[in-house]
């Protein structure tokens, strides 16, 4: 029992290995800008990114105020503060983009592990296909041999055995995101008539109402 439970400890350690592996030589892949915005993007993600220009805020406004009196500081950009203003709408423009190109790094990086489950996916598919098929020549093999079963292999297991087309897949799931949608659609539509009718409805009694008082 210790040597299955070292042997699949062994085995998770080794997976664990090979995708740590795969994220150093995708980041050791990486341009030297596409470094620096994930460094500035992470930064700006910290608290003590907040920190800073709460502080930074925090004595601009205090110097410009009067409270904190450094000549060579005091009174540079007085209320409304429209240099603060300018510096901080240049700092979110240029973090707007860094955050934007960490993103598509990401987008990239999430397209090619769904590429990745969608192969492996297809690959356990074709895999359990193959060994029911293994499966029902072993059995008839074994019929042959004078050792009955007694196995029928019903309908379902036919199918399954058959290891359809990704297109045909992708088409089914396609078919029924579709019919999905469709459904919903005539769903809000009811709904929107219905709310339509009930609005009607309420205003001519208001009118109604109306037409009595001035009657």
């Amino acid at each position: 029992m210790n040597d299955a439970i070292q042997l699949q400890s062994d085995i998770i350690r080794k997976n664990i290995l090979a995708i740590t592996a795969a994220q150093h030589r995708e980041n050791a892949s990486l341009s030297l800008q596409e470094k620096i915005a994930g460094a500035i993007t992470a930064f700006s993600g910290s608290m003590a990114f907040v920190y800073i220009h709460a502080i930074w805020f925090g004595l601009w406004i205090l110097l410009n105020v009067g409270l904190i009196n450094i000549p060579p500081l005091s009174q540079f950009d007085p209320y409304p503060f429209g240099f603060l203003t300018l510096v901080v709408s240049l700092e979110a423009i240029f973090l707007s983009t860094f955050v934007l190109i960490a993103q598509n790094r990401l987008a990239r990086q999430s397209e090619k592990r769904a590429e990745l489950d969608l192969q492996i996916n297809l690959l356990a598919e074709q895999k359990a296909a193959k060994v029911l098929e293994m499966l029902e020549q072993m059995v008839e093999q074994l019929d042959h041999a004078n050792s009955r079963f007694n196995l029928t292999l019903d309908e379902e297991v036919k199918a399954l055995k058959v290891s359809p087309q990704p297109e045909e897949v992708l088409d089914v799931i396609e078919k029924a995101i579709n019919d999905e949608t469709n459904d919903d659609k005539q769903s809000c539509e009811k709904s929107l008539k219905k709310m339509t009718e009930k609005e009607a409805d309420s205003i001519s009694d208001r009118n109604n109402w109306l037409g009595k008082i001035d009657s």
